[in-house]
C-alpha cells in the first residue's frame, strides 16, 4: 500500500452533495444518486488519481479475471458510508473520501467463502483502525517480506491489513503475485554491478515513488524491498 495523492473533486459532485445535504439524506441515500454520467466520471478520476491500482491491494485494476457477474472496479468508502453508529460526516458523496478497489477475490454468487475474499468484499462496513491510503503517515509502518506478504510494525495497522482487508489471503493470487513483481525487481538488480548498486537502487525507487499514471503493480512491496537495500548499502 502507497499513499493516494486526491485530483480535486470532478465537476458536478460538490453540486449533488450540497443537494443532497439540503435534502437530509443519509450518506447511504445521498450515494445512492451518483448516477451515471456523473458516477462514471468520478470512478474514472480515482482510478486515474490511483494510476489504475487498487488503493488496497495494489493490483491492476480492472483485474482479468473479473467474472461476467463482478464488478471490476468497485468504489470505495475509506470511512463507512454507513458506520455502525450511524454518525454522517458527508462520507457518502465526500470525493476525499472515495477510493477504487478491485473486486476482491469475488466469483460467483456461493462460489466464495468469507476467508476467500479480500479488500472490500473482506472489509464489509468495518471501520479502519488506523489505515488511510490517503494519510502517508497512518501506512508508514507497512513492510513486506521476500515471499511476498504483507506486514506492519505498528499492531494497528496490521490489524487493518492482514486481519481487515485479508491481504495475505491464501486462496486470492495477492501474495503470488507481489512475489512474481518482487522476483522480477530482484533478478533486474543481479544484472547490476556492485559499485554501481547504491546509485541504481536510488533510482529506481526514486521511479516508482514518482510514478503517476500508470504505476506499476505492487509498487508498495517493490518501493521496501529498495528501501530496504539502498539503507543496507549505506551502512556498510
Amino acid at each position: 500500500m502507497i499513499e493516494i495523492k486526491k485530483y480535486p473533486e470532478p465537476a458536478g459532485l460538490k453540486a449533488l452533495r450540497e443537494k443532497a445535504a439540503l435534502k437530509g439524506l443519509s450518506p447511504e441515500k445521498a450515494y445512492q444518486k451518483l448516477k451515471d454520467p456523473l458516477k462514471s466520471t468520478v470512478r474514472d478520476s480515482l482510478v486515474s488519481e490511483q494510476g489504475q491500482l487498487c488503493a488496497y491491494c495494489m493490483c491492476r485494476i480492472p483485474r482479468s479475471d473479473a467474472g461476467s457477474d463482478t464488478a471490476p472496479i468497485i468504489i470505495e468508502h475509506v470511512v463507512p458510508r454507513n458506520p455502525e453508529d450511524g454518525r454522517d460526516v458527508g462520507q457518502g458523496l465526500d470525493y476525499r473520501n472515495l477510493l477504487v478497489v478491485c473486486h476482491g477475490n469475488r466469483g460467483k454468487k456461493g462460489n466464495r467463502k468469507f476467508i476467500d475474499l479480500t479488500c472490500d468484499a473482506h472489509r464489509g462496513n468495518i471501520e479502519f483502525r488506523k489505515v488511510h491510503p490517503c494519510k502517508k503517515d497512518t501506512i508508514a509502518s507497512v513492510t513486506y517480506n521476500i515471499e511476498g506478504k504483507i506486514d506492519a510494525a505498528d499492531e494497528d495497522v496490521r490489524f487493518d491489513l492482514v486481519d481487515t482487508l485479508n491481504l495475505n489471503c491464501l486462496s486470492a493470487p495477492l501474495i503470488g503475485e507481489r512475489k512474481e513483481a518482487l522476483n522480477a525487481l530482484i533478478a533486474e538488480l543481479g544484472e547490476v554491478p556492485e559499485e554501481e548498486m547504491l546509485f541504481y537502487c536510488q533510482s529506481r525507487l526514486a521511479e516508482f515513488e514518482n510514478e503517476s499514471n500508470p504505476k506499476t503493480p505492487y509498487a508498495g512491496i517493490l518501493i521496501w524491498y529498495l528501501t530496504t537495500m539502498i539503507q543496507a548499502l549505506m551502512s556498510k
